[in-house]
């Protein structure tokens, strides 16, 4: 709500008081959700897309490097997996292995989530270090908004021990939290 000033908010206080406590409730349990996910030590990056504006925050040291992409068209390989993120569900690409140290991930929400407010979790499993004798090193990026997701390309970097024989580990999964059910997006990867 701290988003909603002058103008915007002039509007907002003409709304139906009904839909205007329903927008403020989704609001607060969104706020909710976004401070769990900061203080969750298995996020290590946060996405926002706020004010017509995609942006990524780092919550903490991590074995992998995640980015936004300037250029979503631009792809050598499509991938034949691709992750669909449903609310109250996980979903997997299983594991795959590629000579590829980077890893294109474009995220499509689905029209109905555009004009609501989301929070889902992309987790590359294969971030850790294995064996990892830190159960808490971060393998997940979070993602909340309230409109579309202005840029939606991103680029994974693995980090260098997931190499085994000229080959990195490759895993992504999914965890939808709201809406609480149907589709929220589906995630394509490339190089």
């Amino acid at each position: 709500l701290s988003y909603v000033t002058g103008a915007d908010w002039e509007r907002l206080e003409k709304v139906n008081p009904v839909n205007l406590e329903k927008c403020k409730s989704n609001l607060r349990a969104l706020n909710v959700q976004v401070a769990n996910a900061v203080n969750d030590p298995q996020n290590a990056y946060m996405v926002f897309s706020v004010n017509g504006k995609t942006l990524i925050k780092k919550l903490r040291e991590a074995n992998f490097d995640f980015e936004s992409s300037p250029n979503s068209s631009v792809s050598t390989r499509t991938l034949p997996y691709s992750l669909e993120v449903y609310g109250g569900n996980s979903s997997s690409t299983g594991v795959f292995k590629d000579a590829s140290r980077t890893i294109r991930m474009n995220v499509n929400l689905d029209l109905n989530v555009q004009f609501n407010y989301y929070f889902f979790q992309v987790l590359s499993p294969n971030a850790k270090p294995s064996p990892d004798d830190n159960y808490s090193t971060p393998e997940s990026v979070a993602f909340s908004g309230t409109g579309p997701l202005w840029s939606n390309s991103f680029v994974w970097t693995a980090y260098w021990d997931a190499q085994v024989g000229g080959l990195f580990s490759w895993e992504f999964s999914s965890l939808g939290t709201t809406p609480n059910y149907g589709h929220i997006a589906q995630c394509t990867f490339s190089y």
